[in-house]
Order: C-alpha cells, then structure tokens, then sequence
C-alpha cells in the first residue's frame, strides 16, 4: 500500500513539473534566481517540510526522553512490587498464615 500511495505521489509530482514549466525569476533583496515555476514551488515545498521538521524535533526528543524515564520508573515500581509480594509470602509462610 505504501509503494502504490508513493508512485501515486510521483506520478502527480511529474505531471504537475511538465505542467508548469513557465520561466519565473525569484528575487530575494540582491539574489535574483531565473527557474521554472514547478521547481521554485518544490523547492519551497522542501524547505518548508525541513523548517517544519527541525521545529518540532525539540519536541519529538523531549517526548522520547520522557518516554524513557516512564518505561525505566514503570519497571522500578514492578520490580518493588514484586520485592513486596515475595517479602509478604515469606513472612506469611513463615507465620503460618494462608
């Protein structure tokens, strides 16, 4: 499903370059830059997407860090559970209490 939805996606990315090939000059304070309509809009459809992503990465690595200090408090309060019910047994057998 995957690689059908990726070709799809391919495939629209084609026809709309072939679509737009107009000529455009971008300019940008002193640069100036003479491309094609679909490229100047793939272009910034990549940084965007790059801008985005380096936005919420902070985010991202704080929720997975958070993710394993829970998993590594989960296991130590398992583990003292576990502590607890033994310690409790033995001293009921050792009582004699069923």
């Amino acid at each position: 499903m995957r690689n059908i939805i990726l070709t799809a996606l391919i495939v629209l990315a084609a026809v709309f370059a072939m679509q737009n090939m107009h000529p455009v000059e971008l300019v940008f304070i002193v640069w100036s830059i003479q491309t094609v309509v679909a490229l100047a809009i793939i272009v910034s459809l990549a940084l965007g997407m790059l801008i985005g992503a380096l936005l919420v990465l902070p985010a991202v690595m704080r929720n997975k860090r958070r993710v394993k200090q829970s998993v590594r408090h989960a296991t130590e309060l398992e583990n003292s559970l576990k502590e607890q019910q033994s310690a409790s047994k033995a001293r009921d057998d050792f009582s004699g209490t069923p």
